[in-house]
């Protein structure tokens, strides 16, 4: 009974090493449900000890009665057969000595460990993935994890048929490795991934950490010795401690999906409904408002496609450029839902919250509805809405289909993501993916005649040069396309064609984002539409060094700005102190609605204006800070750093 103690603790103890915490609109692989699997092992753990003492008690009994009946025995019987006897301890002998496992108890073990194997890298991995970074997803789970289940499955059936092929050593090696790099992976997964940070597309730098590359590798080969120390210290004890450990991980890792499912059945489900790209090429008869926003599209950007090709925005006549603008937030979200709601939002609340009550209570969008305005947003969610039946009521793009996957696709890139957290840090590199591959998973073919809107310029510039944009016949139209813009991974020239890799950068990516809006403006010319259009290009926010640090530089916005019956006039240049807030009454001015109640348009505040702007810019948690919000003040020039004063420093909830 000591030693069945002593193999529960043990167990208990590998498994708590295992033990792994929620992430916003990008996907954070370092997310994990630790919290739950501690309380299971726990409980577990307990149910064993309580199971053992008990079990004890019951032999004890049974114990005292086998003597009795010795007892009896010998009273009625004092003449034994020797050959018996002779015979019983022969047997006894057999049966003690170590041989070599049978068939079945091979069988038993290598089910264990490829079962959990399969499940924590496969299953388990890429379903808490979802769960937590949930709003960085297209489409749900139940396109996804049939799929993954039935591979999982796969998986482990073929580990285990190739480990109980092997026989003596080698199974005992094969069978020490795999668990003791599931024990590893684990830990892995949950606990040293902290300083990963956010998949936002931008690069790690890998070079920083070949101190870490070296600490990790030697905890790799700590944790992945323990079964083969365990093995020469005594067999039975890691044949034990192998299939309880495997069982046990199994067990804590369904009692988290079952919590993450319970958690997320409380909460709003998405909807099939979603925007499309109904509409995309299309535009009204007489008036058009379109919003181009390309994704991160920087002051410093602009400057720098300046300083190649002094002419470049010359093509954009009656435009004026702001180079004084600052967006409210450095971050997609919230940024772009407060350009078109005004809702200010302070990480107080889940974001899912603040997304709903945003669409759900402003009046800026469905004051247009009421003015004859067709409404196409061309956006995903996570970023910047919750889900598209919140704001089906203002927007036309809206339609309710089933979203369908590419399977294999998906595999392999949930796959790469489930690696790429499992894996140590010098393998890290070599499975680096970002949250925009997961976009592309949908199956626009199972779609065909409203596809959902995917932030893709290449294939958004293929679609706008065969197919032309065209009059719809409606009079009057409120157009906003989100870009993937400046923003990483730059894998597009400046010809707005695929770049090889490692061959693009910010300001390359950024005269192909131009060259796809030229295009645009070049087909409204040929309508005879270009004149009569309100046409802004912007970004939802400008370009910060990181989301871990105080800025180190200031980070502005790029505005461009065409009102309507504007045209063939050179591009003007504004210093204005002008800001997101700017953005709903210049609207309003140039449909006609008055604006007074949400404030000046662009061109409405002077040069010489000294309003203080804010910036609100939110650190993520490391394992060095808690989730913080810094709040930035701006006085004059934003383009000068030293007009940026730190003036709110908080930690925040979410």
């Amino acid at each position: 009974m000591k030693r069945k103690m002593k193999t529960a603790l043990f167990s208990f103890l590998l498994v708590s090493l295992c033990y792994s915490v929620p992430a916003h609109a990008y996907i954070d692989p370092a997310t994990t449900t630790y919290i739950i699997q501690i309380v299971t092992a726990l409980v577990i753990t307990l149910g064993v000890t309580i199971g053992i003492f008990f079990t004890k008690i019951r032999l004890s009994i049974v114990g005292l009665y086998v003597r009795v009946s010795e007892f009896f025995i010998r009273l009625f019987s004092r003449k034994r057969d020797k050959g018996d006897k002779k015979l019983s301890k022969q047997m006894l002998k057999v049966s003690a000595s170590p041989g070599e496992p049978s068939l079945k108890k091979r069988f038993l073990s290598a089910a264990c460990v490829s079962i959990a194997f399969a499940f924590t890298f496969i299953v388990f991995g890429i379903y808490e993935l979802y769960m937590l970074n949930v709003d960085s997803f297209n489409f749900p789970l139940k396109a996804l994890f049939p799929s993954v289940a039935l591979f999982g499955a796969l998986v482990a059936v073929i580990l285990c048929i190739v480990l109980v092929l092997f026989r003596g050593r080698v199974f005992e090696f094969l069978i020490s490795l795999i668990f003791g790099i599931l024990l590893a992976g684990y830990v892995q997964g949950n606990f040293l991934n902290r300083g990963l940070g956010i998949l936002t597309g931008d690069s790690i730098d890998w070079s920083a950490q070949s101190g870490a590359f070296l600490l990790n590798l030697l905890v790799w080969i700590a944790i992945v010795s323990m079964p083969f120390l365990l093995r020469a210290y005594k067999i039975k004890l890691w044949s034990r401690v192998i299939k309880i450990v495997s069982c046990l991980l199994v067990i804590v890792q369904v009692v988290s999906m079952i919590a993450l499912k319970s958690t997320s059945s409380t909460t709003p489900q998405r909807s099939n409904r979603y925007l499309s790209t109904k509409g995309i090429d299309q535009v009204a008869e007489e008036k058009n408002v379109i919003v181009f926003v390309l994704d991160r599209l920087d002051n410093i950007y602009i400057n720098g496609v300046k300083g190649d090709d002094p002419h470049f925005f010359d093509r954009l006549d009656g435009f004026t450029q702001f180079t004084n603008n600052i967006s409210l937030y450095s971050q997609t979200f919230p940024s772009v839902t407060n350009m078109f709601t005004g809702e200010l939002h302070l990480f107080e609340r889940p974001a899912s919250d603040y997304l709903k009550e945003a669409w759900s209570t402003s009046t800026f969008l469905p004051e247009l509805h009421r003015h004859e305005y067709a409404i196409h947003l061309f956006m995903e969610p996570g970023y910047t809405f919750k889900d598209a039946a919140d704001i089906e009521h203002i927007v036309d793009n809206v339609v309710e289909n089933e979203i369908r996957i590419h399977t294999r696709d998906a595999l392999e890139q949930f796959g790469r993501l489930s690696v790429f957290r499992y894996a140590p840090l010098f393998a890290k590199p070599f499975y680096w993916t970002s949250t925009d591959q997961f976009a592309r998973l949908v199956q626009t073919e199972s779609t065909k005649e409203c596809p959902p809107y995917v932030t893709d310029d290449l294939h958004f510039y293929k679609q706008l040069k065969d197919k032309k944009i065209h009059k719809n016949g409606g009079d009057k139209k409120f157009v906003y396309i989100h870009l993937q813009g400046s923003h990483a991974p730059h894998v597009m020239n400046e010809y707005a064609e695929p770049a090889a890799l490692g061959s693009s950068n910010a300001i390359i990516q950024t005269k192909g984002c131009f060259r796809i809006v030229y295009e645009y403006i070049d087909q409204l010319k040929q309508l005879g539409l270009y004149e009569s259009s309100t046409i802004i290009i912007t970004g939802d926010h400008g370009a910060r060094k990181n989301d871990t640090t105080l800025l180190e530089r200031a980070i502005v916005t790029a505005l461009f700005v065409k009102p309507a019956g504007k045209a063939g006039t050179p591009l003007a240049f504004n210093s204005a102190p002008v800001s997101t807030d700017n953005f709903r009454p210049f609207i309003y001015s140039e449909v006609g609605i008055p604006h007074d109640e949400l404030g000046k348009t662009y061109f409405e505040v002077s040069e010489d204006a000294e309003d203080a702007r804010y910036l609100y810019h939110r650190l993520i948690k490391t394992s060095d800070s808690p989730p913080r919000l810094l709040i930035y003040e701006i006085q004059g020039d934003a383009n000068q750093f030293e007009n940026w004063q730190l003036v709110e420093d908080w930690e925040i909830g979410y």
